[in-house]
């Protein structure tokens, strides 16, 4: 489960002030839902995005994944709740040294690795 819980964020524009690119949304996603978000370019859908994994930290608010507030995450312990929370980007980056099924084999072995070192708690994630 994905909770976004009043996350607004705000982008610091110097003198002129703040830019909001994130106005108090909230929105509640359960296993096997699927969502879309859409808007014109520019409109923050990005910027929310990444606040799931806390890419881009919120200005205000909290995002709760699979019961555990990550807002509230820090360090190692962020780092480690992101290993659970898989993310495929709109511009992602191939290892430029391997083909496409390389890329493909080292993060599925990646996967497999991290699963066998995550305490059973993890495992539902």
């Amino acid at each position: 489960m994905i909770e976004l819980n009043a996350i607004s964020v705000n982008f610091s524009q110097g003198k002129v002030g703040a830019t909001a690119a994130v106005g108090n949304v909230s929105l509640r996603i359960q296993q096997g839902e699927i969502f879309g978000i859409v808007g014109t370019s520019g409109a923050g859908k990005s910027t929310l995005l990444r606040t799931i994994n806390l890419l881009q930290r919120p200005t205000s608010g909290s995002v709760t994944v699979n019961g555990v507030t990550i807002s509230d995450l820090s360090g190692s312990e962020l780092r480690r709740a992101r290993q659970s929370i898989g993310m495929i980007f709109q511009h992602f980056n191939l290892m430029q040294t391997r083909t496409v099924a390389e890329n493909v084999a080292f993060s599925l072995k990646a996967a497999a690795n991290l699963h066998r070192k995550l305490p059973s708690a993890c495992l539902k994630c």
